[in-house]
């Protein structure tokens, strides 16, 4: 049986997609311990018959689910509840890891213990790489560490890190939200992290800064003020919550109040 669930949601997938396939063809953890969960989202044609045409000459083990209802939450919750491995592994469709990226988390990732990698960016290709904020902490992080303040960043979204199914329990992604629902998901399952374990340094997640996609596409200011005290309201009740570090869910709120002062800057 298969170790690791590779969760892939996609929505109009374009040519980035067969790179971040490549990237796990490529993996130097055996075939037979990962499969490739990818849940196609929205339009069906031609997107479904391309995908079969990049998926079929490869040799990794590999799902391919239509889901007619658009939204990344969405197709997260639906892969989550319709996969069975006992450890998971988030990748967006135009991003990339190394080819030591699953072996080396699988190495320091427990029920308890989340292991985590290094992160880089890139706009074109892999071969030039920029910081990335997240990634930016990795060396400033000891392996081992449960302190949730010191190692936040990595609470901001699901991917670079391995967790285990236990971690999540019941937990789905806001399907409320289109922007920051990654870092509440993240949050909401924090209690159940006792830790995280740290790869070696030349493990990494690639970002691709791709022009247009959702994090980096013009926002609405009535639509991101809606978000904001939406996501505000969240996480005052995981405050009022005795599970939950009340340093860190702070650290949480103040981190998203930072985005309402941005606006009217």
């Amino acid at each position: 049986m298969s170790k690791i669930a590779v969760l892939i949601p996609t929505y109009r997938p374009k040519e980035y997609i067969e790179s971040c396939l490549r990237s796990l063809e490529n993996q130097t953890l055996s075939k037979q311990d990962f499969c490739v969960y990818i849940a196609l989202n929205g339009p069906r044609q031609p997107y479904e018959s391309y995908l079969e045409s990049i998926l079929e000459p490869l040799f990794i083990e590999y799902k391919l689910i239509y889901i007619s209802d658009p939204g990344v939450s969405n197709a997260r919750n639906y892969l989550i509840n319709n996969s069975k491995e006992p450890f998971i592994v988030f990748i967006d469709d135009d991003d990339q890891v190394s080819s030591n990226y699953l072996e080396a988390l699988l190495q320091v990732s427990t029920s308890q213990f989340m292991g985590i990698s290094n992160i880089k960016c890139f706009e074109n290709d892999i071969s030039s790489l920029k910081p990335n904020y997240i990634g930016n902490s990795f060396n400033k992080i000891k392996t081992g560490e449960t302190s949730k303040i010191k190692t936040r960043k990595y609470y901001s979204s699901p991917v670079a890190k391995m967790l285990h199914r236990e971690m999540l329990l019941n937990t789905s992604f806001n399907v409320k939200l289109s922007h920051g629902e990654d870092s509440l998901f993240m949050t909401e399952i924090s209690p159940n992290i006792s830790g995280v374990n740290k790869t070696k340094d030349d493990v990494y997640y690639y970002v691709y800064l791709r022009p247009g996609s959702t994090t980096r596409s013009k926002i609405d200011k009535k639509e991101e003020i809606k978000r904001i005290l939406f996501l505000s309201s969240a996480y005052f009740g995981l405050l009022r919550s005795e599970k939950y570090n009340k340093l860190f869910i702070l650290s949480r709120m103040a981190a998203t109040i930072k985005h309402l002062q941005k606006l009217f800057k």
